[in-house]
């Protein structure tokens, strides 16, 4: 009888440290997914766009994937998906863990260590992510993803992408079509996570789940690099360090505003509007909220037009656009 309980007590307390272990081991991950997001987005000049953030339904962090070679290749690595509540139009849900593999062949030797970053641009392609088995490029269109501080620079194909892709190696950062990509749900990580079982779906598509604490820095982070307002913030800071009277600067400077909606009234989210000075050449691009609305702050006095698009609908441009000091000017758009 003693020996029995003696058994019991030992696989209760098996149990308990491997919860325990499980639960930091998430922790660490949840920290290096948080890390590597944010030194990503501080990469001067080759960051992820804050538009295509801001737009973006759902983000994927696998970091520190492992890449082997020796003889027949291969890679594995374990992070987080990520979706917005509201159906990808509200502000960040709790994480969900996932795993990602692939394999290679050919006489191969060597090992490597990759950080990747998936933007999901609609819900479709979490959809079928939530399946046993999702392979980038097989179950939905996968591109390379534009680097910079807008999307100024990125194609058709990239615009109409499901998913756009990014990875950072040996300190270099670029768009990445991943193909061929394996991702799948985790469900030991996520019950070392959340203390009990829970599906990828309830996390990612229902959102009503509670995030651990262990996840508000990388919440907070996503948030602050994903946020339209980000993008003005560098100017503002640059403004308020000089020795002139702040004020005097803010005056000679004004906003673009408006919406964006189709012919029958409805407003367009996610619209990416460019905003264009025809003197200067400068341009800045934003995206519509869910409420078909967009906003352009800190611009110089001068002549604009802008350009609206939005993936099904014609591109629409509209000039002579006159900006003064201190002004703003209202800049609705009919797709």
């Amino acid at each position: 009888m003693r020996y029995l309980l003696f058994t019991v007590l030992a696989f209760l307390l098996a149990g308990q440290l491997s919860m325990a272990w499980g639960a930091n081991k998430q922790e660490k991950r949840l920290t290096k997914s948080t890390e590597v997001f944010q030194e990503i987005m501080d990469t001067p000049d080759k960051g992820i766009p804050i538009d295509l953030l801001a737009r973006a339904a759902c983000i994927g962090i696998i970091p520190s994937v492992k890449k082997f070679a020796f003889g027949f290749g291969g890679r594995h690595g374990a992070g987080y998906v990520l979706c917005r509540k509201n159906r990808g139009k509200g502000p960040w849900g709790p994480p969900s863990g996932f795993s990602m593999s692939g394999g290679s062949f050919g006489l191969q030797l060597g090992f490597s260590a990759t950080d990747y970053v998936l933007l999901f641009m609609n819900l479709g392609g979490v959809e079928k992510l939530l399946g046993n088995k999702f392979t980038l490029g097989a179950d939905a269109s996968v591109s390379a993803g534009p680097v910079g501080r807008t999307v100024g620079a990125a194609t058709d194909a990239q615009m109409s992408a499901k998913i756009l892709g990014y990875s950072r190696s040996k300190g270099l950062f670029a768009g990445l079509a991943l193909e061929g990509a394996v991702l799948k749900p985790s469900s030991g990580d996520n019950q070392s996570l959340y203390g009990r079982k829970i599906s990828a779906r309830e996390l990612l598509l229902e959102g009503e789940i509670a995030p651990p604490a262990s996840a508000e820095p990388l919440l907070q982070t996503l948030t602050q690099h994903s946020s339209l307002q980000t993008q003005t913030a560098p100017t503002v800071a640059k403004v308020t360090a000089i020795a002139q009277p702040a004020v005097a600067t803010q005056a000679t400077t004004g906003s673009i505003s408006g919406t964006v909606s189709d012919s029958t009234g409805a407003v367009v989210s996610d619209a990416i509007i460019t905003i264009r000075n025809v003197e200067t050449g400068m341009s800045r691009t934003v995206a519509t909220d869910a409420a078909g609305r967009y906003a352009a702050f800190q611009l110089e006095p001068g002549s604009y037009e802008g350009t609206a698009e939005a993936v099904g609908f014609q591109t629409v441009v509209r000039r002579q656009i006159t900006l003064t000091d201190g002004h703003e000017a209202i800049m609705d758009i009919t797709l």
